[in-house]
């Protein structure tokens, strides 16, 4: 009984993490560069928006080194929600640290 809990276990977990896409962001002085990966590859033409900065509300497109560039103004220094979902569904989402003192 053991062993078929840890093999459903582990066959939902590989399976969830099939579902997702990874989310890399590298903040900048005015803005930041998203990258967006599935299975470990460059996901070209991912959608990429931010969450909780309610003025911008644009959804961006990666190239085809799955990589784009977002804008941002910010008064404060506070974490930004990156939301991306890939061409095939694969949607994934990622807290990040935006400083406003470079």
């Amino acid at each position: 009984m053991l062993n078929l809990k840890v093999l459903t276990t582990a066959a939902v977990i590989l399976m969830s993490s099939s579902a997702f896409a990874d989310i890399r962001v590298a903040d900048t002085h005015n803005g930041a560069w998203v990258t967006v990966t599935n299975n470990g590859q460059p996901a070209a033409n991912a959608s990429v928006s931010v969450a909780n900065v309610p003025q911008q509300r644009q959804t961006y497109q990666t190239d085809e080194n799955g990589r784009v560039f977002i804008p941002l103004t910010l008064e404060n220094s506070r974490s930004i929600k990156y939301k991306a979902t890939t061409k095939d569904g694969k949607t994934s989402s990622r807290f990040a640290f935006h400083s406003t003192n470079k």
